[in-house]
């Protein structure tokens, strides 16, 4: 994305936030959150500033803060208080500081970076560092991102070294001695921004034993059964975090599940909270530590 040339409906708006289109309607009426351009045939357009101002709001909204209130902060005050917020999140034990951490990359300091994170995983593991340092680093970056505080090409930037390590991580895996366990398929249908969970997921399977077919890249759900008819496999993984992932797809992939006899379908991290029936087959997973362990839990 390159602000000033992208252009984004009130669509895009809501699957990238998760605020429906006439949620965001009311909130543009009701307290001018937004001021959209429209089309000659009155349709609503927003730029990437628009477009970073609702993922801001829409952040500070699940953090518990009244729309009524955050209507009333200005540009720089909503950007200050995103920051305080998520902030707040930072590991409590003040061990690792992600904003600090953060200011080696701002420069496109690769090597500092590596070298500054490096500690974290040599003590902790590839496993827990990245549940606890490396994710909530992502998500750091994404805020920041939205705040204007990184360039697009800073927050890529971050997203591109912590995948390098993932990748040398997976790379450095021993061949699996144990008994031999089932195949997993992954696929990823909608988002580009959880490349680096779902790559660490792979490296989880990997490590616990599991035969991972991972092909990279966003696919419609459909070739979900294009790869059971060429390798079946028992278990699936369906990236499921952006919130455009609609509950048809639930019930789609529900529907595989029992059409191929899959044993478990994992949703990865989840966005929906309130969502707590599940179909048949479905496990849903919000987070990184979510899903090892569910993957311990499979047999």
């Amino acid at each position: 994305m390159e602000e000033g040339y992208n252009v984004f409906s009130i669509r895009d708006l809501e699957n990238f936030s998760g605020i429906k289109a006439h949620t965001i309607r009311i909130w543009e009426k009701r307290y001018g959150i937004l001021e959209p351009e429209r089309t000659d045939s009155n349709i609503r357009t927003y730029n990437e500033s628009e477009l970073k101002k609702i993922l801001n709001v829409a952040y500070l909204n699940r953090s518990g803060l009244k729309i009524s209130k955050i209507a009333r902060l200005d540009e720089d005050e909503l950007t200050q208080k995103v920051m305080t917020v998520s902030s707040s999140n930072d590991d409590p034990d003040h061990e690792f500081q992600p904003g600090k951490i953060l200011m080696s990359a701002i420069r496109f300091n690769e090597d500092l970076f590596k070298e500054t994170l490096a500690p974290f995983i040599k003590y902790r593991g590839i496993e827990e560092a990245y549940c606890r340092y490396l994710h909530p680093l992502l998500e750091k970056a994404k805020i920041l991102w939205q705040t204007g505080s990184l360039s697009r090409a800073q927050e890529q930037f971050i997203r591109s070294i912590i995948k390098q390590i993932i990748t040398i991580e997976d790379n450095q895996l021993k061949p699996w001695t144990g008994r031999s366990k089932p195949s997993v398929a992954m696929i990823n249908t909608s988002d580009n921004l959880s490349d680096n969970n779902f790559l660490f997921y792979k490296y989880v399977l990997r490590k616990h034993g599991f035969e991972v077919i991972y092909t990279g890249g966003i696919l419609p759900a459909s070739e979900a059964i294009e790869m059971f008819k060429i390798k079946p496999f028992e278990y699936l993984v369906v990236n499921s975090s952006g919130f455009d992932f609609a509950k048809k797809k639930i019930v789609y992939f529900s529907n595989i599940g029992k059409s191929l006899m899959i044993k478990k379908i994992i949703l990865t991290d989840f966005p929906d909270e309130k969502e707590k029936k599940q179909q048949d087959r479905l496990l849903i997973t919000r987070d990184p530590a979510g899903f090892i362990s569910c993957v311990e839990s499979l047999k």
